[in-house]
Parts: structure tokens; C-alpha cells; sequence
């Protein structure tokens, strides 16, 4: 009896350790052993305002991509930015940020690429309708500009060097000029810096023109009882419907080639959001409920008063990948280092190819 027990034993545990074996390999001959994957850990960083508005549904809906996965969305000042992705171990493994800082930062392509542009021109022309200026067109840009005075927020930043582009692209000369005074002749664009917008935009103002960013170009219009209007389209001006590359969402390199598949699941997100901000039944309240959670406790540039469909339409939020978009991205680039003296560059190692 003691025999047969043990032989029945013995039998026993071999089926079941055949049962294991079998439930631990492949179904069918050459086919991989699949590893579960760690959960991925990841810190996606955007400076408030246009830019945020690219991870808008993602953070609204704070998706993680994965049971057990941990991303944190964190919405900060647009100054501070470039502190994430900077150092010698960035915090930020995903980050929007302008064209032109990640070309000077990351554009070697050694520790970020590019995964694509997420924005595409919020930047729009004013003036005092007691002026009577007409609207400003690719046709009669110069002869509406020459010898005007045009302020712009952030002469020096991408917005100033987009509008010199687009002034060298319409081969119309300009001058920096620090007070209107200087203005004198009539052969030449003259730019002044506008260094805040909230009080130096005003059908007051003493520029022909004035160029700034959404939301403050609805606001001040909107607010004006119509003495200020809306003159003039920077992104139509530049290039037609597409606008210009203004941010970009990067991504580092090890992160990338650790987590591919939840990579791409974050860029079919990011592709998804435009919808979402356009549908119906996305209230704005949503969004800026979406942002402020995520900003710390600072001021957002969007609120419940200034976000409306027509602001979140004239952001042109819009996921383009690196490897559509590179030659337009190179082409900017280029234009940009024309006219500013500075060197704006994308190594081919910087576009992510997918």
C-alpha cells in the first residue's frame, strides 16, 4: 500500500510540474517569452498657458497609461521651464517646451529627441480701430507696415524673432528701436518691445500696432468696447494654415527606449486631446480646472472668464510627429538663427522616428 501511495504521488507531481512547465512557456514553438514589464515612473513637465493646453485631457483625466504606472503632470512657469530638462539628471522624462529652447538645450539629440510639436502659433496683431488700419494679408504687409511702429511682447523670445521672420520673409525691413520718438523714416518697420502686456496694450497705446499671445488678445479686444480690434493673424501671416512650430514635447532618449509602447500610447493622447478640446462638451471650466491642479498653487493664464473656444481654437493646439514635421521644424529653425545672429539647430539624432 505504501508503494502504491508512493507511486501515485510521484505521478502526481509530475503532472503538475508538467502543468507548470507548460503554463510557463511559449503556446506555440518560437514564439517569445514575455516578461512582465515594471511599471513606468515618469514626471511630464509644460509651462502654463498655450502649451498646457496640449496635455489638457491627459491631465484631466490624469491618465497613467497602465495599471501601476505612476505619471505625475506638473504645470509650472513658462520662465522656468528649461530648469527640467537642464542638469545633470533632469526631472522631467516628457517635457513641452518652445521650439527655440529645446533646438539651444537638447538639439544635440545626446539625452532628449523630440517626439513631435504640439503647438502651433497663439500670436495675433492689434490695433486701435480709430486708426482705420486694414487687415494685415501676405499682400499688403508691407505697404500697410513701412514706417509704422509695431510693439511685441517678448522682441528678444520666439514671438519677436517669428515676426522679424515674417518680416524678412516679406522683405520688409525693420529697426529696434526703445522709444516711438525714434521712429522717423518711412522705409522701414520699427519694433519696441511691450514688456507688460496687461497695461502697454490699449487703444491708447502709442504703436500703429501691437503684437501679443491668446489669451490676452481676446481680453483686451473683448474688453475694449471696440477700440481695439484684432488686425492681423501672426501664424497665417507665417504659414497659411499650418502656423508655425512654436512648442514641442521631448522625451528622454533612455526613457524612450525603456518604455516605447507606453510612449506611443502617450502620443496617440496627445493626438486625441485636439478633439477633445474642440468637442462640445468639453467646458472650458474642465480645462482650467485641469491646469490648476497641476500648477502648484500659482495663478493660471487661463481662467473661467478668459478660456473660451474661440481662445482655445486661435492656440492651435496640435500633435504633428517629429518625423512629419522635421523639415518644417528645420526650415523655422533656420529663418529663426536668420534673423537673430543666435545659432537654432536639430541634430537628425534629435527627431524621434517612432
Amino acid at each position: 500500500m505504501k508503494k502504491l501511495l508512493s507511486v501515485l504521488l510521484s505521478a502526481t507531481l509530475l503532472v503538475s510540474g508538467m502543468a507548470l512547465f507548460a503554463a510557463c512557456t511559449p503556446n506555440e514553438p518560437g514564439d517569445p517569452i514575455v516578461v512582465p514589464s515594471d511599471p513606468v515612473v515618469a514626471d511630464v513637465y509644460a509651462p502654463d498657458g498655450a502649451p498646457a493646453l496640449s496635455l489638457a485631457q491627459l491631465m484631466s483625466e490624469d491618465m497613467q497609461f497602465g495599471e501601476g504606472n505612476t505619471v505625475t503632470y506638473n504645470v509650472v512657469a513658462a520662465s522656468s521651464i528649461q530648469t527640467y530638462v537642464t542638469g545633470e539628471e533632469p526631472q522631467a522624462e516628457l517635457c513641452v517646451l518652445p521650439v527655440n529652447a529645446a533646438a539651444k538645450l537638447l538639439g544635440k539629440g545626446d539625452v532628449y529627441q523630440m517626439l513631435g510639436t504640439v503647438t502651433h502659433g497663439n500670436i495675433y496683431v492689434l490695433s486701435a480701430a480709430s486708426k482705420g488700419y486694414a487687415d494685415l494679408t501676405s499682400t499688403n504687409l508691407k505697404e500697410q507696415l513701412l514706417g509704422k511702429t509695431v510693439g511685441c511682447i517678448q522682441l528678444d523670445n520666439v514671438v519677436g524673432l517669428t515676426l522679424k521672420v515674417v518680416l524678412d520673409n516679406s522683405d520688409i525691413p525693420f529697426e529696434v528701436i526703445e522709444d516711438v520718438s525714434e521712429a522717423t523714416a518711412d522705409d522701414v518697420v520699427y519694433l519696441l518691445n511691450i514688456s507688460d502686456p496687461a497695461t502697454m496694450i490699449t487703444p491708447a497705446a502709442p504703436y500703429d500696432y501691437m503684437v501679443a499671445a491668446e489669451p490676452v488678445v481676446s481680453a483686451k479686444v473683448g474688453g475694449s468696447n471696440g477700440q481695439l480690434k484684432n488686425v492681423g493673424d501672426l501664424q497665417a501671416l507665417y504659414g497659411g494654415e499650418n502656423g508655425w512650430p512654436q512648442a514641442v514635447l521631448v522625451a528622454k532618449k533612455d526613457f524612450i527606449a525603456e518604455n516605447t509602447e507606453f510612449v506611443e500610447d502617450f502620443i496617440a493622447a496627445m493626438q486625441a486631446n485636439e478633439d477633445w478640446l474642440a468637442a462640445e462638451d468639453t467646458q472650458p471650466q474642465a480645462i482650467v480646472d485641469a491646469i490648476t491642479d497641476h500648477l502648484g498653487g500659482a495663478n493660471p493664464t487661463f481662467n473661467a472668464k478668459n478660456l473660451t473656444k474661440e481662445v482655445i481654437a486661435n492656440c492651435a493646439i496640435r500633435f504633428e510627429a517629429a518625423a512629419d514635421c522635421k523639415e518644417e521644424v528645420n526650415a523655422f529653425l533656420e529663418s529663426l538663427s536668420a534673423v537673430s545672429g543666435q545659432s537654432f539647430s536639430m541634430a537628425d539624432a534629435f527627431f524621434y522616428q517612432g
